[in-house]
């Protein structure tokens, strides 16, 4: 048996597509299990906060970090830790205001919203969404887990320099790229950011609004409200910045 690998990401950072990257190279020894997903499905999130994951054979998406148990005993297992600039990140969020499904509302009710959204703008709302829950339990753990447990690989790293981020996945499981059978390799080809196109789990195939590189906020917000984000998420800014590989260091500036 083998410790589960959990994944243990942001919502809206690449999660899905680093998800099916990790399964790919993990291969069939690891489980996949889309942890989060099965509370929300059987409509049992408030217990989140206290369940266990399996701590053997399973490779699980955990991408509700507000909710992360940080009681269990963490040396249990081995994590894939991923996030991305807060800034971008809020973007990212906007956009899937308009596409993102919503089954806890009415169809009148998500009309209603969306033209609130609408008429409120992407800075206003970029100001009011406060992501720090999310942001606090990547960071909470990270802080916790034992360095050899493990590996960050952040959204720009993925986007920008998905060879590395491959071969580190591999050594992270304990082998190579070189070494995965052709399907796997297949797989994990899909998820070049180069492919997505043609890679119908894409969610930008389904929720327009998806991005495939970071920096969209200097693109996208005013420079005013970048200044007031970069001063909310300066801390988090901080640990990217301390953690992340020095290839994309100034991705955070």
């Amino acid at each position: 048996m083998a410790r589960s690998v959990i994944l243990l990401s942001t919502p809206t950072s690449g999660t899905g597509s680093l998800f099916r990257s990790a399964v790919a190279v993990a291969g069939p020894a690891f489980r996949p299990l889309r942890w989060v997903d099965e509370f929300h499905r059987e409509g049992r999130m408030a217990e989140l906060p206290q369940a266990v994951p399996p701590p053997a054979d399973h490779l699980i998406l955990f991408n509700a970090p507000e909710r992360f148990n940080h009681r269990m005993r963490l040396g249990a297992y081995r994590f894939i830790l991923n996030a991305r600039d807060p800034r971008d990140l809020v973007c990212n969020q906007y956009h899937w205001q308009f596409s993102h499904p919503s089954p806890q509302e009415s169809a009148e009710e998500t009309a209603a919203r969306r033209a609130r959204v609408a008429a409120e703008g992407m800075d206003a709302f970029a100001l009011r969404v406060d992501n720090t829950a999310y942001l606090r339990g990547i960071l909470e753990a990270a802080r916790r887990i034992a360095p050899p447990d493990r590996l960050f690989i952040g959204y720009a790293m993925y986007c920008l320099h998905f060879d590395l981020v491959a071969e580190r996945l591999a050594a992270f499981f304990g082998g190579t790229v070189q070494g995965l059978e052709r399907p796997q390799r297949k797989a994990l080809e899909r998820e070049r950011v180069e492919n997505l196109a043609g890679n119908r789990f894409w969610v930008g195939q389904h929720w327009p609004g998806a991005d495939t590189a970071p920096g969209r906020h200097r693109e996208e917000l005013r420079p005013e409200t970048i200044a007031a984000l970069t001063a909310r998420y300066a801390w988090f800014l901080e640990f990217l910045k301390a953690i992340d590989d020095p290839l994309v260091k100034a991705t955070y500036d």
